[in-house]
């Protein structure tokens, strides 16, 4: 009797001082989160880009220049494949390309991307924030969470695999 009360003890002090877990690190650098821009940018139509209320989507937002080289096209790709592992909460998260020029993007990067919905930036502050301005070589990835904050930055260089799960864990709540 003793043994069954005194082991789950030896086991919970063995592996808090002998065998610690491994600590999981975030692959995204979290930001202090401030209010996603939504009047410096405006739909392909002129219209400006309306606020979600609470409880709306997580956006996935790369910001670039409507040239999209090759790291562009790489955090496009990514942003797809990360939104299509989500399974049955893919619907939870919307993807944006933020186009910081005048640029028109090319129809078949477009055609590949069909759930991607494609914004200007009206306003440099903006393009200067969320790192995509016209030397965007880098592509960042923001993470918008459903309040419409900007919590998280990813480089396009993110490992595929540690972004997929690390949206896993953030959107399914």
């Amino acid at each position: 009797m003793a043994a069954v009360c005194v082991l789950p003890l030896m086991a919970a002090l063995y592996f808090h001082f002998v065998a610690p877990p491994a600590v999981t690190t975030m692959v995204g650098q979290p930001l202090a989160p401030f209010v996603f821009p939504y009047a410096g940018v405006q739909q392909p139509d002129g219209q400006p880009l309306a606020a979600p209320g609470v409880g709306g989507q997580w956006l996935v937002v790369v910001t670039g220049p409507g040239s999209c080289a090759q790291a562009c096209r790489d955090a496009l790709y990514l942003t797809r494949q990360a939104r299509t592992a989500q399974g049955r909460n893919m619907e939870r998260i919307q993807r944006l390309w933020l186009l910081t020029d005048a640029t028109r993007p090319a129809d078949e990067l477009l055609a590949v991307h069909p759930d991607l919905q494609v914004l200007r930036v009206t306003d440099e502050a903006v393009a200067q924030k969320l790192g995509g301005g016209a030397d965007a070589a880098a592509a960042p990835i923001h993470l918008v969470d459903r309040r419409g904050y900007v919590v998280f930055r990813y480089e396009a260089t993110v490992e595929p695999a540690a972004f997929i799960r690390e949206l896993r864990k953030l959107v399914k709540f």
